[in-house]
């Protein structure tokens, strides 16, 4: 018998790797699916998030280790659905994915891993000059380009 479940939701965290007892490697990631409804007035209500825990294994958890950070919303196919209650006492499901994407319904994709940056971090070139990442290019190859 098949049992497929396909959820959309953020990931609370970055994934993260372990090894089973035998020495398998998987990764791990939590991830929230909240829906939006109309109510009978025709107000919009938020429903209570429900929490995911997804494991990955061989190669998709090596592509989920390596493009995806804490922030993307992603759809998962997966199965083998397993209740539990988390940290705080929130009932939480663990599902086992057979596939991951990167939503766009709401955002761009991006290629691979996202550097972390915020809002105001400075870069310091070489000479001591401060600017603001944002307006930093990522790769620069030619040194007078540091200087402007």
């Amino acid at each position: 018998m098949l049992f497929t479940i396909v959820v959309e939701g953020r990931l609370t965290a970055s994934p993260t790797t372990g090894t089973t007892r035998e020495g398998r490697e998987y990764v791990q990631f939590p991830m929230v699916h909240q829906d939006r409804y109309r109510d009978h007035t025709g107000k919009w209500v938020d429903a209570k998030p429900q929490f995911f825990d997804v494991l990955c294994w061989g190669g998709l958890g090596a592509r989920v280790r390596n493009n995806l950070t804490r922030g993307d919303i992603v759809t998962v196919e997966g199965g083998r659905l397993q209740p539990y209650l988390d940290d705080s006492d929130m009932p939480a499901l663990k599902m086992q994915a057979r596939n991951v994407n990167l939503s766009m319904r709401f955002t761009d994709a991006h290629p691979g891993t996202k550097a972390p940056r915020r809002r105001g971090d400075m870069v310091t070139t070489a000479h001591g000059e401060q600017i603001p990442a944002e307006v930093y290019p990522e790769v620069t190859t030619d040194l007078e380009l540091l200087h402007r």
